[in-house]
């Protein structure tokens, strides 16, 4: 039986908050969820941010005649799930999956200071009434005979990302591992993890996938497995820019100058100036 994949990609949200020093104003990155299709069954992949984004998912898959099996997230971030509830209504049967140390993660998001601090004050009233937990799921989904797997890689923007990989597309779907024309989130990173983000594009690199899908993506970007390695450059700029001692303003410059084209300046300037107090930080500290 064939198997197909599909990607919709919403734009990103304007956000609260202060422009960049170039003037850009801050707003969420736009992202992607994909559907997996088999024989009239598929297994969706990560569930987007606000309610209207879960709108738009139902009428985007009710357009592919499928019955939708299970909604797998790839990483305990709130804007790969918090868009599910329209989605589980119209599919009831459908299961919402994760592996363990991801389906352990996404209480934090909906309950705490995550909630309360991030994602209430910059959405409010965008964001559904509801929001889905996830069961636990194993290493390998079987789809109409088509095995679709869910491998466990490590931090990248966050502690305990996962990806896809389904062999029989010859795709990545890589959760926000691999970023395609996006700033990368590097705030909640640091030398150390940024060398563990690029252990995780090694192992998304060893599938040699044909079609890489990004989390955050470009919607005019194609999903080319290219993007692995620009993420890679990226995460390395911004150790070598750090490692100049420079202070945010130019260290921002920096990093406009060698990725000018990259979408969303208001994530690379909160990121490379997160970094900067960080390394001065871990200087004193030293």
């Amino acid at each position: 039986m064939d198997i197909t994949y599909d990607v919709l990609v919403v734009d990103g949200l304007p956000i609260a908050g202060r422009p960049t020093p170039d003037g850009h104003a801050p707003k969420w990155s736009p992202s992607s969820v994909t559907l997996i299709s088999s024989g009239g069954k598929s297994v969706l992949v990560d569930g987007l941010l606000t309610a209207e984004d879960g709108r738009r998912m139902v009428e985007w898959i009710d357009g592919h005649d499928t019955e939708l099996e299970a909604v797998y997230v790839t990483h305990g971030h709130g804007d790969h799930f918090f868009g599910l509830e329209p989605v589980l209504q119209r599919y009831p049967r459908a299961r919402v999956i994760a592996r363990p140390e991801v389906a352990a993660a996404i209480p934090g998001q909906i309950s705490g200071p995550m909630f309360t601090e991030v994602w209430e004050p910059l959405f409010g009233d965008k964001l559904a009434g509801t929001f889905p937990s996830a069961e636990p799921c194993g290493d390998a989904y079987d789809l109409n005979g088509h095995t679709v797997e869910f491998v466990s890689a490590g931090h990248s923007d966050c502690p305990d990302t996962t990806f896809v990989h389904v062999p029989d597309l010859d795709l990545v779907v890589a959760g926000d591992i691999v970023y395609n024309n996006v700033t990368p989130y590097v705030v909640y990173t640091n030398a150390e993890k940024r060398r563990q983000w690029r252990a995780c594009l090694d192992l998304v690199a060893e599938r040699n996938p044909a079609h890489v899908v990004a989390g955050h993506t470009d919607p005019d970007s194609p999903h080319d497995p290219r993007h692995i390695e620009l993420t890679r450059q990226f995460l390395l700029d911004v150790d070598d820019v750090l490692a100049r001692g420079e202070q945010s303003l130019p260290n921002y410059e920096e990093m406009v100058r060698r990725h000018p084209d990259r979408i969303n300046r208001g994530a690379l300037w909160a990121g490379i100036a997160t970094q900067t107090k960080t390394r001065d930080k871990a200087a004193q500290a030293s």
